[in-house]
């Protein structure tokens, strides 16, 4: 696509705003939506797949989509669930991420969420929510111990699968970003082995998942809680941030 598409778009920082929502599909995207209720007819709420690659290709796809080229977004806000790494942070904490890394080999390939509209959702969410740093995998971070050792290596508070891909490529099309994660997993918590969870296109595959479950049924309780906690929490949040929007 040409660069002319976007020549003449330029986010006002006095006044920033959003139309825009992104949500993993599933559970996540079903919560977003009743959290908004009647008010979600005033944003394009937009489910995606789980993991880089898929919302890499996802987004690739969406850029050329005759919507998109002619309705550009005016500003995005990704929100969802993510693991944390930091003992500071527990089961249903809100974090507004200030930059979001690739879990990869070199440390400082972090790219940052726009500065405005962060401070805007800051204010309407209130003193509770934290402005932390995230960083993106390509797998769920099951092991307690691997997000502690995560966390300090990279200096980050959340883990998640999609936030850095949305910033690689929003940043090329000078698109605003924000992004909202609320806590479902602690750092010292061990989750069911969901390695394979995944299909190659982000779907989820609940049979694995339902299997894995099984052969570790207490971890699977506590991941069930937790999750409905922080689910809750996430329709809480979607209600609020188009209050005074």
């Amino acid at each position: 696509m040409s660069s002319r598409t976007y020549s003449n778009y330029k986010p006002n920082p006095k006044n920033p705003n959003f139309d825009t929502v992104l949500v993993p599909q599933g559970m996540e995207y079903k919560t977003v939506c009743d959290g908004m209720g009647k008010n979600s007819a005033k944003l394009d709420i937009i489910a995606i797949p789980a993991g880089i690659q898929p919302l890499t290709t996802f987004l690739q796809q969406w850029q050329q989509s005759p919507n998109f080229v002619n309705k550009v977004p005016q500003g995005l806000i990704m929100m969802g669930l993510g693991g944390s790494l930091s003992l500071n942070y527990s089961v249903g904490d809100v974090i507004l991420y200030k930059k979001c890394g690739l879990m990869d080999y070199s440390q400082g390939n972090k790219g940052s969420c726009d500065q405005f509209l962060t401070e805007r959702l800051f204010k309407q969410l209130g003193n509770k929510t934290i402005i932390g740093e995230g960083i993106s995998s390509d797998r769920i971070i099951c092991s307690a111990e691997e997000k502690l050792l995560l966390g300090k290596k990279y200096q980050a508070d959340v883990v998640d699968m999609e936030g850095y891909a949305l910033l690689n490529w929003s940043e090329k099309l000078n698109i605003p970003v924000a992004m909202i994660r609320v806590i479902s997993d602690g750092c010292q918590q061990d989750l069911p082995d969901l390695t394979g969870a995944f299909t190659e296109d982000g779907s989820l595959r609940p049979f694995i998942i339902a299997r894995q479950m099984l052969t570790n049924p207490s971890n699977s309780i506590h991941l069930i809680s937790s999750s409905l906690r922080s689910l809750q929490v996430l329709k809480e949040v979607s209600n609020k941030i188009l209050d005074n929007g």
